[in-house]
């Protein structure tokens, strides 16, 4: 039999402007404010195109290390990919293959097997470790209408546009922020 606890009303609310403050799906209605507690100064984003074979390839846009736990939610839906580190210390990513390989990460939570990824609107990204990553997601009409119009180094960051790795360089920390990139307003 499985007890629930009650959480302190302090936690919830705590727990529900962390959540809110993640919302940053890139419509200015979305619920991102980066006066919002635990939210950071500039947009989120992290790089998606379609690859030549068909598959969706990410990119967090900066390396992410000593992660833990990657989730790729998709929507509509409760369709996720969920990958967690082999090891204590956990592993890097920077860039993962939908189908894989996921170098140093194991599934935890496949996609079902009819899965195909431009059935879905959209893509949430999510990077747990120490540190962690910045929660965002991208919209996919975009990646697929896209993604045959721009060198195959170009990836569509939302609310950013399509950035290969130099403007990525350029960019992360000055308009928006890499996945794993620390916000320089907080430092």
């Amino acid at each position: 039999m499985t007890r629930l606890r009650a959480l302190p009303a302090a936690a919830v609310l705590s727990l529900v402007a962390a959540l809110g403050a993640c919302d940053d799906t890139g419509d200015p209605d979305d619920g991102w404010d980066p006066d919002a507690q635990f939210a950071p100064s500039l947009r989120p984003a992290f790089g998606v195109r379609a690859a030549d074979d068909g598959g969706l390839r990410i990119w967090t846009g900066s390396a992410c290390s000593r992660v833990t736990r990657v989730a790729l939610a998709f929507e509509p839906g409760d369709d996720e990919l969920v990958l967690t580190a082999r090891g204590e210390r956990g592993a890097t990513v920077e860039h993962l293959p939908l189908a894989g390989p996921h170098r140093g990460f194991e599934v935890e939570q496949a996609l079902p097997e009819d899965f195909d990824w431009r059935d879905a609107t959209s893509v949430r990204l999510s990077v747990d470790g120490d540190p962690g990553g910045w929660g965002s997601s991208a919209d996919l009409a975009e990646v697929v209408d896209g993604s045959a119009e721009h060198p195959a180094d170009t990836f569509w960051f939302q609310d950013v546009g399509w950035l290969g790795p130099a403007e990525v360089a350029e960019r992360d920390g000055e308009s928006f922020l890499a996945t794993c990139t620390p916000d320089p307003a907080k430092e």
